[in-house]
């Protein structure tokens, strides 16, 4: 029984402790990617103008991976359409 209680609270104490990493909140680039669009921020622009990531927006660089998974998205698009084609 002792078992079984220890290994409930263990559980218990895994999932409180991943909850807030699960629920991050989407940064601006997320929610604008989300929409179809850029992000408009000054900042963000300034950085993607440069090919680099709003440090004060996205800290882990969120943006960044985004345009990585975007750009994969894209070029499976294209060559799936080019092997149709021929």
């Amino acid at each position: 029984m002792k078992l079984i209680k220890m290994l409930s609270a263990i559980g218990c104490s895994e999932a409180l402790l991943a909850s807030p990493a699960l629920a991050r909140e989407k940064t601006c680039c997320e929610k604008a990617s989300a929409a179809g669009k850029e992000c408009t921020h000054k900042c963000c622009v300034a950085a993607h103008k440069d090919s680099k990531s709003c440090e004060k927006c996205n800290p882990n660089k969120e943006d960044l991976k985004l345009k990585k998974k975007q750009e994969k998205k894209t070029n499976k698009g294209s060559e799936k359409s080019s092997e149709k084609g021929a």
